[in-house]
């Protein structure tokens, strides 16, 4: 069956690890005066959305919820240039692990790029781990959070529906779902991308990492950010895995 996305931007979707091989700078916005009508201007980001998921944050309709600021707690992801490199980088390494500290953003950069990963791909099969699957919820939540802020009419949004540690868009057979650290929770399952947060504090961090390692060596991407601490993180952060 076609995917409706295919049919209504006139291209065809191609697996997730291949976006790295679009080529920078992607085209400019499309605004009211140079698009015929509202359908044209939503295509057009469309577009470019699909190709390149920092075009959302230039448009201004990526939203996050900064639970410090209690006036105003929703505020826009901002456009930031090291955000921006942290966005290639991501895009063009299957295998990304990077320190983090508070307030950086990068957990809600990482919800993003992965929604974004979802809902315009077709059969996006996305798993959010944290050290305990009440924390994997969280991250779950964001990414929701995230997509149901986009406003309605900068692009078509397929219809998600939320529940405990899962975020799906069934009509493009695309999921985020949450699950716990261990290897026994990631082996049963093929992933398009896998995104491990806090993870230089886990108990079974190598074990994760090492059921990590069939989804990276089939093509799909797995990524893994901390807050500094020595032991196993660090010497994936180098290189030092052997």
């Amino acid at each position: 069956m076609a995917n409706a996305l295919e049919e209504m931007i006139g291209i065809t979707t191609t697996p997730p690890t291949e976006v790295k091989q679009v080529a920078h700078p992607l085209p400019t916005p499309a605004t009211d005066g140079d698009a015929n009508d509202k359908a044209s201007v939503i295509a057009a980001n469309m577009r470019r959305y699909f190709l390149n998921p920092w075009e959302m944050v230039k448009d201004q309709v990526i939203w996050t919820h900064d639970e410090v600021d209690l006036l105003n707690p929703i505020k826009q992801f901002p456009d930031e240039p090291w955000l921006e490199h942290v966005t290639y980088r991501w895009l063009d390494e299957r295998l990304f692990a990077m320190y983090k500290s508070r307030r950086m953003k990068i957990t809600w950069l990482m919800a993003f790029l992965h929604m974004w990963l979802g809902c315009f791909n077709e059969g996006a099969a996305i798993y959010f781990v944290s050290d305990k699957e009440e924390k994997s919820d969280e991250l779950v939540r964001r990414a929701a959070f995230i997509y149901d802020h986009i406003p309605d009419d900068v692009m078509l949004k397929p219809k998600a529906k939320l529940s405990f540690c899962y975020l799906e868009w069934p009509g493009l057979n695309s999921f985020i779902m949450g699950v716990p650290q261990g290897a026994d929770q990631l082996r049963q399952y093929g992933a398009t991308a896998i995104y491990s947060d806090e993870f230089a504090f886990w108990e079974k961090a190598r074990e994760t990492y090492m059921a990590c390692q069939p989804t990276i060596d089939g093509g799909g991407r797995a990524t893994f950010t901390s807050s500094p601490k020595d032991g196993f993180f660090k010497d994936l952060c180098f290189d030092l895995i052997r």
